[in-house]
């Protein structure tokens, strides 16, 4: 009985990009479109979200003390260029916390009035004593400039015009017993 060997090769649609050789099945240059849009859609699925984070109430935990969120009126986040969003049950930790980041910042907060989010450019805040918030900071946001000049004169507080006033530290006079 004698033993025959036959070559078997598999056909292959032309322009596939695939071609067989001594050394195996290899795909080819042509197939450069393939490569990219695999390699744009990895980089794209890894890209972080231009928006405001999700917070779960009562299930995400603040990125500074690690207090589950569970009032919306009071949390808070921003985004490092390139990093994951960060959340904060209280703006006064996300104060804290964003003064120890030397890059640019994107900042969000919940108003006090509808909880929806406020992109930071646009808060006024409140700052008051007499504002309960989780950890003490005693800061809330709002969308409107007269909310926030309402709840300043209702809560014996003070307006605080803008992100930078809230960062620097010249306009930091102790507000409460949590002052962060």
């Amino acid at each position: 009985m004698t033993a025959s060997t036959t070559n078997f090769q598999l056909p292959t649609p032309k322009g596939s990009g695939w071609s067989r050789d001594t050394r195996g099945w290899r795909l080819g240059v042509g197939s450069w479109k393939l490569t990219l849009a695999a390699a744009l859609l990895a980089f794209g699925c890894s890209a972080a979200p231009s928006g405001p984070p999700e917070i779960v109430v009562d299930r995400t935990a603040c990125h500074h003390c690690g207090m589950l969120i569970s009032e919306l009126a009071y949390a808070a986040a921003y985004r490092a260029d390139g990093a994951e969003a960060r959340v904060f049950d209280d703006i006064g930790c996300l104060r804290t916390t964003a003064r120890g980041e030397t890059g640019p910042l994107t900042f969000w907060f919940h108003d006090a009035g509808d909880r929806e989010w406020i992109e930071g450019a646009a808060a006024t805040f409140v700052a008051s004593p007499e504002i309960p918030s989780p950890m003490g900071g005693g800061l809330l946001a709002y969308r409107d400039r007269a909310d926030a000049e309402r709840a300043a004169g209702d809560r014996h507080g003070r307006v605080i015009n803008s992100i930078a006033d809230l960062m620097s530290d010249a306009d930091q006079r102790p507000i409460g017993k949590g002052d962060m």
